[in-house]
């Protein structure tokens, strides 16, 4: 975000941040590191395709919050002192984990579709090799946008106020570069994966009321299917208010600083801003919902029920697929 030009503390963006990232920090940081330790630990890598992308959505949550306490630092004091690979560092992070949170959700709910609609057709692509291929593409991707960003979030000098500046006080060309990367990364990043994840939702409902009648037998019958909707659910409310709030408010304040409307979106992109922060929180939902289903799903409920799916044909078989994926 860019100053609006105060040399002091009073506009309510310092207490603003300053207490969102507390809260995300004194939140996130004990969430995400207990997570991704069940994920590593616990439930292994090794076992299941969704622990992958969710140990890998703890890392990027994990890595986030680390970065927290220099931008609490910054929003205390309203000046940076630590030079600029220090500025960089929390600026890129937050890019990094917006996008890479955005897109291993993404993955979640099409490993979690396809279990659902296709659970013997998508064995061949549910695997953990393929699995580890999404996340370092992922990664790879994500590491490729870090460094324009990186640069672009080099500390500034404030010339009216004396002071040095880290996260706003941004100049005209550096708006125009930025501007360009927000608009790509938005449409890739954000609106594609959220129309991916709305597509999944309708498809896993309809499969879903398809096949609750034809569940006869006492698995079936204990499978938390409310589960299932509400790990769809809560992936879609991630979306509304932490990334496309965000992404709309900062493209119409882009649009602001290059002159194309009059209108300034600095106060709405602030408080966006402290929404799209607390992704880190609530990515633990995504957790919660899955864990009954991580727990039900061995290697060997996955043998039997193949073994009887081959025995039985078609039929009521398919719906025993389903509970194996799940």
């Amino acid at each position: 975000a860019a100053a609006s030009g105060d040399c002091n503390l009073t506009h309510f963006r310092y207490p603003l941040f300053r207490i969102t990232y507390s809260l995300v920090l004194v939140v996130g940081l004990p969430l995400n590191a207990v997570a991704l330790w069940m994920f590593v630990c616990r439930l292994g890598l090794h076992r299941s395709v969704p622990v992958v992308y969710m140990a890998n959505l703890a890392l990027s949550d994990l890595l986030f919050t680390l970065s927290l306490p220099l931008r609490i630092t910054y929003f205390t004091t309203g000046s940076w002192t630590l030079g600029d690979f220090a500025c960089m560092v929390p600026g890129t992070m937050f890019t990094v984990n917006l996008y890479s949170s955005s897109l291993f959700i993404t993955l979640i709910s099409m490993d979690r579709m396809l279990a659902v609609v296709y659970p013997l057709r998508s064995r061949a692509l549910r695997t953990l090799p393929a699995a580890w291929v999404a996340c370092g593409a992922v990664w790879l991707a994500i590491t490729a946008l870090a460094i324009p960003v990186a640069l672009n979030h080099k500390a500034s000098t404030d010339k009216e106020c004396n002071v040095s500046r880290c996260f706003e006080h941004y100049s005209d060309e550096n708006w125009r570069f930025g501007f360009n990367i927000l608009c790509a990364v938005t449409a890739v990043g954000i609106v594609l994966p959220f129309a991916i994840i709305l597509g999944c939702t309708v498809a896993v409902v309809r499969q879903l009321r398809a096949t609750a009648s034809s569940l006869t037998t006492p698995s079936q019958r204990g499978m938390n299917r409310h589960k299932m909707v509400w790990l769809f659910m809560s992936n879609l409310l991630i979306y509304a208010i932490c990334f496309i709030p965000f992404h709309a408010a900062f493209i119409l304040y882009g649009l602001h600083k290059l002159h194309y409307l009059g209108y300034n979106f600095f106060d709405v992109q602030t408080i966006t801003m402290c929404l799209a922060s607390t992704n880190s929180c609530l990515d633990p939902l995504i957790y919660y919902f899955s864990a009954k289903t991580l727990q039900r799903k061995t290697e060997t409920a996955e043998t039997r029920d193949l073994a009887l799916v081959k025995s039985t044909g078609t039929g009521t078989s398919y719906d025993t697929g389903i509970a194996a994926s799940l």
